[in-house]
């Protein structure tokens, strides 16, 4: 008797689950918020807030996904310019920075293929307007323009999801 109920429930169970498997969602991976509160401020110099708008109008002209890019970019730009900031015995040097915004963008699975094109270009000028075109060994004050130059990508990114 025990094991013919046994038997029925996990008939009713399978019976379920075939056709109604959208009553029960099991979330594989938590939800991460949209936007996040990320104390991001306006450039104070005229030249970065102009370069960062540039990075602003390539994400308000890209994809509908914007919103969500936009949002996830400047969290990981403000992060960097954190990073950075507080780091100076990995990041040594602007070739390690290069690679940390790589690895960085991989590991959050940022997909902008095709998204935003002149994106990658606009935020490359920044940084290479900012700190420098060569790769060299961060000094107090290479480090500091990096901080500002990863601060002002945030914000532009930031301004691009609105």
């Amino acid at each position: 008797m025990k094991n013919k109920t046994l038997l029925i429930i996990a008939s009713v169970l399978i019976v379920l689950g075939l056709y109604r498997s959208d009553m029960i969602s099991i979330p594989l991976l938590p939800n991460s918020p949209v936007c996040c509160d990320v104390d991001i401020t306006e450039p104070e110099s005229e030249e970065l807030k102009v370069l960062a708008s540039a990075v602003t109008a390539t994400l308000k002209n890209g994809s509908a996904d914007r919103v969500i890019d936009g949002y996830r970019l400047a969290s990981l730009y403000n992060d960097m310019a954190t990073l950075i900031s507080l780091d100076d015995n990995v990041i040594q040097n602007t070739t390690a920075i290069k690679e940390a915004n790589i690895l960085a963008a991989k590991l959050l699975k940022i997909d902008l293929k095709g998204k935003y094109p002149g994106l990658a270009e606009a935020c490359d000028i920044l940084v290479k307007k900012t700190v420098t075109t060569d790769a060299v060994n961060l000094d107090a004050e290479l480090r500091q323009k990096a901080v500002t130059a990863f601060k002002a990508l945030a914000w532009g990114c930031a301004e691009g999801a609105k």
